[in-house]
């Protein structure tokens, strides 16, 4: 009985967010329209199931200071999947932007009329330089031309100054969150489960608000409300902060317009969707792992089709129309659909974890365990 009624409540929640992410959609920057077409084996691996339990460590479920400065802010935030096709000259001239802009300077080196269109772009900024989106533009407003001669010009939408301001606060509230919610010597496994349950924990479903002079990502990430779009934005913000390669990619069907995030752990591509696991929908302090590193078929199983993927950072938007692929096939790290999180033993590698019938479990995730 008691798992039929979990079950049923679990189904009925999910169905409820699932229509209110269909009535709002989700959102980039820019607007992408539709285009008319387009065109490793799972294994468990467990540790010994009668090793004590007394070591485990739970995890933060919010940010409590003051906390040793363990991360420190990194404004060249890196992907190597997007890498695979945006050109170095494109990633070194939205560096040299980053830095102008935390200085206050109204200039940049920047390569090529392309690479000036890449960084200025409203997804990029709004993913990769959060703080900067909506505040700057790359459209001349003195009659100065954006692009010339290896220097980009940056056109600010508020007192250069006070824009310093802004970024300082933003670094601040991103290192706040990593040094409350991450320890230095967690391996990607865990830094991956601990900012998922720390978007879980205090986050809460809500549109950005209409007339908001904030870009929507920055505006999540500092008032901890949005929707997919913005919660997987920020949670690869963070990942790609402690240097882990993630994007936020989506579905756009008939029956499912949704964000979550792609990420690359031990070479290996897992879904993660922090949206679905939001515990103030749900109404609980349990964090749910049906979500978290997610195969394309158990994604598929949620209703978010996999096989024609959107990617608000890729040029063609459309990943049928790039060259990129986002294959998830290794199932070894996903928990029982319906389970919730217990603890984790960080010594061992194991997460122990609570199905929906009240069985416990365990999971070994130590090929994961930073090298020596």
């Amino acid at each position: 009985k008691r798992e039929a009624i979990h079950l049923k409540y679990h189904r009925i929640v999910s169905v409820l967010l699932a229509a209110a992410l269909l009535l709002s959609g989700c959102r980039s920057e820019t607007e992408h329209p539709a285009p008319e077409t387009a065109s490793g084996t799972a294994a468990d691996t467990t540790a010994d199931s009668t090793a004590s339990q007394t070591e485990t460590t739970t995890l933060p479920s919010e940010t409590t200071a003051p906390e040793p400065v363990r991360f420190t802010f990194n404004p060249h935030v890196y992907s190597p999947k997007l890498a695979q096709t945006i050109p170095q000259d494109h990633w070194d001239a939205l560096y040299s932007l980053c830095d102008a802009l935390r200085a206050g300077e109204s200039t940049f080196r920047c390569a090529s009329q392309e690479a000036y269109d890449w960084v200025m772009d409203a997804a990029v900024l709004g993913h990769l330089c959060p703080a900067a989106c909506m505040k700057i533009s790359g459209k001349s407003s003195d009659g100065t031309t954006p692009f010339e001669n290896g220097t980009g010009r940056i056109y600010y939408n508020m007192p250069a100054a006070d824009y310093v301001r802004r970024q300082a606060e933003f670094e601040q509230t991103v290192t706040d969150v990593l040094n409350s919610t991450l320890e230095a010597d967690d391996d990607d496994f865990e830094k991956c489960l601990k900012l998922y349950r720390y978007i879980a924990a205090n986050f809460f479903y809500e549109e950005f608000p209409t007339g908001c002079g904030d870009g929507a990502y920055y505006y999540t990430l500092m008032n901890h409300k949005g929707v997919c779009d913005e919660l997987s934005g920020v949670y690869m913000y963070y990942l790609l902060q402690v240097g882990i390669d993630a994007l936020e990619i989506g579905c756009y069907a008939d029956n499912m317009c949704h964000a979550w995030n792609y990420v690359i752990l031990g070479g290996e591509g897992y879904h993660i969707d922090a949206t679905w696991a939001l515990m103030s929908v749900y109404g609980t302090e349990d964090l749910s792992l049906e979500y978290f590193m997610m195969t394309d078929e158990q994604r598929a199983f949620h209703d978010c089709p996999v096989d024609d993927l959107t990617v608000d950072l890729l040029p063609e938007y459309w990943a049928n129309f790039s060259s990129l692929t986002f294959p998830a096939t290794d199932g070894r790290y996903h928990a029982a659909d319906y389970s919730t999180l217990d603890s984790l033993d960080e010594t061992r590698k194991v997460m122990y974890y609570t199905d929906v019938g009240g069985e416990s479990h365990e999971l070994y995730y130590g090929e994961f365990r930073n090298p020596a």
